[in-house]
């Protein structure tokens, strides 16, 4: 099963490639994929190849991909490596409490020490600000979902305008967001630390655009490989994209709730 959705995800990727005359990311992609195989049989050492061979294909690798890269660093008592990519985490937002956990291995002392230095070119490179607004706005998507399936399952009640201004709200946010500061990509706002569970995890941005889509917007729809190629969303989305949909015919937030308020309580 693994092994068909590397398949597939290749597919795409190769897809995208031939049909863009630039995709960063395209080969990026796939060595990850690869990688991220072995690391789960366990196969370190050939992960740990694979992604040095992905992370020579972009000047930004994703932030999810450097905590298995330096996990297989490690396991492969690839020390320079684990050295180097620690400092790439730091670069990209990620604080110093995440790697307690790697105290013990060669290359954290110095790391540690040099730490402020590698730190400041989060605060003087990136974009923390938009970064705290897009979890924000995830935040308030994740919770207007919630209110929506209690409405659903008639758990509490909502009339047509508050299910047609709660998704219109969301959707706005986005677009606003996006027309400020551009598609929010790593490379642009750093990586997700996610302090509860000190680990590195990718911005749930996918959940908040197929929300969108569920509610009546086909947003970035012709952008959505460009966005891929810059490294904003994994190839995968290409094609899961497409299958999106509400109940409507996807002409806007209005028409949407109107046809789920009919569907869910349009006989009373």
């Amino acid at each position: 099963m693994k092994l068909s959705i590397l398949h597939i995800t290749t597919f795409f990727i190769m897809t995208i490639f031939m049909s863009a005359q630039e995709c960063e990311y395209a080969e990026y992609y796939r060595l990850v994929d690869s990688a991220k195989k072995d690391y789960s049989n366990q196969n370190f050492k050939e992960a740990n190849q694979k992604f040095k061979l992905a992370f020579s294909k972009t000047d930004f690798p994703l932030g999810r991909d450097l905590s298995f890269a330096l996990i297989s660093a490690n396991k492969s008592k690839d020390d320079n490596w684990a050295g180097t990519i620690a400092k790439k985490l730091a670069k990209g937002g990620i604080p110093l409490r995440y790697f307690g956990k790697y105290k013990k291995e060669k290359w954290y002392k110095e790391f540690s020490s040099e730490f402020e230095n590698h730190s400041s070119y989060y605060k003087d490179s990136l974009n923390p600000v938009l970064r705290d607004k897009l979890l924000n706005l995830i935040e308030k998507d994740r919770e207007f979902n919630s209110k929506y399936h209690e409405w659903r399952a008639r758990k509490t009640e909502l009339t047509l305008r508050e299910l047609i201004n709660g998704a219109n709200k969301i959707l706005q946010e986005f677009e606003v967001l996006t027309k400020e500061y551009g598609f929010p990509t790593e490379r642009i706002i750093g990586y997700n630390y996610v302090r509860r569970k000190n680990t590195v995890e990718s911005f749930p941005i996918e959940a908040l655009i197929i929300h969108i889509y569920q509610r009546g917007v086909l947003i970035f729809e012709k952008e959505i490989p460009k966005i891929v190629c810059n490294g904003g969303l994994h190839p995968q989305w290409i094609e899961t994209l497409k299958k999106i949909h509400g109940f409507g015919d996807s002409t806007g937030v209005e028409q949407e709730m109107k046809a789920r308020y009919e569907k869910y309580r349009g006989a009373e």
